[in-house]
C-alpha cells in the first residue's frame, strides 16, 4: 500500500490520492488546430487526467477565443478531468502572458465548470492565492500550488518547506518540480516527498524530478506519496516525461489492481 493522503480528491470519477498515482497527459499545441489534434487523441491515449497549457496558446490573450477553446477541447475529452495552467514564463512557462489574461480565464472557466483543477505558482504569495481560492470557493474546483526549478534541486530541507508553504498557503494540492543535477537530487525529491506526506497527511501531493536523471521518480514517484504523474501523449510539456503507454505499463507492475 502507498502512502495516500487522507484527504484524496475526486474529479468526474478519477480519484487524486487514491491507490495508485494518476497519469496526465500535458496538451501543449499552440494553435487551434494543434490544440484540437491534441485533444482528438486523448480517447486513444486514455490519460487520468489532462493538463490545458494554455501559456502556449497564440491567443491566450484573446479571452473569447481561449474560452471557447477550452470549451471545444471540454467537448473532445469528454468526462476526463482537466487542469487548467497558464505557467508562468518564469517558471518554464512556454511565454510571457498578463496576470489579467491568465486570472480572467482561470475565473470563466470555474465558472462554467470546464475545469477542475487551477495552477497558480507559490511566487505569487499568500494574498494572490487566497483571492484565487475566494474566487472558486463556490465552484467545484481544487487550487494546484506549484514550484518549479528547471536549473537545479535545492537541499531536501529546501524542498520540504517550498511543500510545506504551498500547504499552509491553503493549496488542496501541493505540487514541485526540480532538476537534478546527480543521483542524490533524485534520492533528496523522494525524501522530501515521503516526509511531506507523513507530516501532512491530507493534502495530495505532486512532485518530479526532471530530466533523464529523474525519469525514475516519474514511475516510482507513487510509492513515495506524489499522488500524480505526467507523461508524454502529442508533445512533453517538461523534460524526462516518459510516453503514455511505457509509462501506464510499469505502473501496472507497482500497482497491480
Amino acid at each position: 500500500m502507498r502512502p495516500q493522503p487522507k484527504k484524496p480528491i475526486e474529479a468526474r470519477g478519477k480519484v487524486l490520492g487514491g491507490l495508485k498515482p494518476l497519469v496526465c497527459i500535458p496538451l501543449v499545441g499552440k494553435t487551434r488546430e494543434e490544440i484540437l489534434g491534441e485533444a482528438g487523441n486523448i480517447p486513444d491515449i486514455a490519460p487520468d487526467i489532462i493538463e490545458l497549457r494554455v501559456d502556449a496558446w497564440e491567443f491566450v490573450e484573446d479571452m473569447a477565443a481561449s474560452i471557447s477553446m477550452i470549451r471545444d477541447v471540454r467537448k473532445a475529452v469528454g468526462e476526463i478531468p482537466v487542469i487548467l495552467t497558464c505557467r508562468g514564463h518564469w517558471e518554464g512557462g512556454f511565454k510571457k502572458v498578463s496576470d489579467s489574461a491568465k486570472f480572467s480565464l482561470y475565473r470563466k472557466a470555474a465558472e462554467e465548470g470546464l475545469v477542475d483543477f487551477l495552477d497558480v505558482e507559490l511566487i505569487y504569495g499568500d494574498e494572490k492565492i487566497r483571492e484565487t481560492l475566494a474566487m472558486i470557493a463556490n465552484y467545484p474546483v481544487s487550487l494546484i500550488v506549484s514550484s518549479h526549478d528547471f536549473e537545479k534541486t535545492p537541499p531536501k530541507e529546501v524542498l520540504f518547506s517550498t511543500l510545506a508553504a504551498q500547504i499552509r498557503a491553503g493549496a488542496h494540492v501541493a505540487k514541485l518540480a526540480a532538476m537534478p543535477r546527480s543521483e542524490e537530487d533524485v534520492l533528496a525529491l523522494l525524501s522530501a516527498t515521503l516526509l511531506v506526506r507523513r507530516e501532512y497527511p491530507d493534502i495530495p501531493l505532486i512532485t518530479m524530478s526532471m530530466g533523464g536523471i529523474g525519469a525514475v521518480s516519474r514511475v516510482t514517484g507513487g510509492l513515495f506519496g506524489s499522488d500524480l504523474t505526467f507523461a508524454v501523449g502529442s508533445k512533453a510539456s517538461a523534460p524526462g516525461q516518459i510516453p503514455a503507454a511505457d509509462l501506464k505499463q510499469c505502473l501496472s507492475v507497482l500497482y497491480p489492481l
